[in-house]
């Protein structure tokens, strides 16, 4: 007889465990499934990045010169300058895997050569996500450069393009880190090829 009870027992704490886990398991998917938008919109949480989106970010890099100008200057064919920048971008969600805005910056080249320089540009972007948040990033623009001789800032039209992975931190903020070649053409003075690292905070 005891044994019976304790067998009921075992029983109907393990049925209790299962339906509890049962019910769990039914609710998250909900839960993580929907969450309000800014504007009463429901949408689908971590990889949904449709609507308004603002990105701050910062990125590392060195320009490498292609530039007449400099190798009369400086009786050399290149050089690479040390930079970084501030970056803010704003735009929106085409779909769940497109986003499309503008990338503006602030930031300064760090040469002993030319000395400190401070430059602003911008870009029209687009960002394609393919798996999950692994994506391609391309944008169009003016920035500016050094000039050949060092003298001063030179805006030189071209665009950007790299590959990087956004991680999600919550349903709707991401980390996004991106290998990216940003190439120039400064009319008269050559190319600047700038490859840099970018890191970017965005909030969807």
């Amino acid at each position: 007889m005891m044994r019976r009870r304790l067998r009921l027992r075992a029983l109907h704490s393990f049925l209790m465990v299962v339906g509890t886990y049962l019910g769990i398991c039914s609710f998250a998917p909900v839960a993580e499934a929907s969450v309000l938008g800014r504007r009463g919109i429901e949408i689908e949480g971590p990889q949904d990045r449709r609507g308004f989106y603002i990105g701050p970010g910062i990125g590392f890099g060195a320009t490498y010169f292609d530039s007449p100008l400099f190798a009369r200057t400086f009786n050399e064919a290149t050089a690479f300058i040390p930079g970084g920048r501030i970056e803010l971008a704003l735009g929106g969600g085409v779909g769940k895997r497109l986003t499309l805005g503008a990338n503006l910056y602030l930031g300064t080249y760090m040469s002993s050569r030319f000395g400190p320089k401070v430059f602003f540009g911008g870009d029209v972007e687009a960002n394609i996500f393919i798996v999950r948040g692994f994506f391609i990033r391309t944008g169009l623009g003016i920035a500016g450069v050094p000039q050949g001789d060092g003298r001063r800032v030179r805006m030189g039209a071209g665009g950007v393009a790299g590959l990087g992975y956004e991680f999600w931190l919550n349903a709707s903020a991401a980390l996004g880190v991106a290998l990216l070649y940003d190439i120039r053409a400064v009319p008269g003075d050559g190319l600047r090829h700038t490859p840099y690292v970018g890191l970017r905070f965005a909030w969807y």
